[in-house]
């Protein structure tokens, strides 16, 4: 009878473990997309996935310096650290982490995404950035924090 109760414990664990949470794939690339569009330099005005209060001059300025901030070339590697998830009567409220390795760096995004009541997509409403070359081990200059909204 033990051994019956250890077998079915084992399975419980097995089987839940297939369902523990993951990132919405919806709002996972969205926040990928923009960091890939910051690294490109793509014109952040026109995309329709960025809230307007991202769209003031000040906020395209402050992503156009993050740009010019970013390793050059595509990262090796792009992880998922944290995502958290948030629903209220006025819709949903998204942050996710991402790190994207570079050989000399690591640079570390926190995307924040809203999803109004009644809403299907996500957009994004603030974005923050910092380069981490300890996180790497490489000789990269200090770290430092770009200037975001953080809702």
């Amino acid at each position: 009878m033990r051994r019956f109760s250890t077998l079915f414990a084992a399975a419980a664990l097995t089987l839940s473990a297939c369902g523990l949470p993951t990132a919405d794939k919806e709002s996972d690339a969205e926040a990928r997309q923009l960091y890939q569009e910051i690294h490109s330099g793509a014109d952040l005005s026109q995309d329709p996935n960025l809230d307007e209060t991202m769209k003031t001059p000040d906020r395209l300025a402050e992503l156009a310096a993050v740009r010019a901030a970013l390793p050059q070339g595509e990262p090796s590697k792009i992880e998922n650290r944290a995502w958290n998830y948030n629903t209220t009567n006025d819709g949903a409220l998204a942050t996710l982490v991402h790190a994207y390795i570079y050989p000399d760096r690591t640079v570390m995004t926190e995307t924040v995404l809203r999803k109004a009541s009644g809403e299907k997509t996500w957009r994004i409403a603030g974005f923050k950035v910092k380069l981490d070359p300890a996180a790497s081990g490489g000789n990269a200059a200090p770290a430092s924090e770009t200037p975001g909204e953080k809702t």
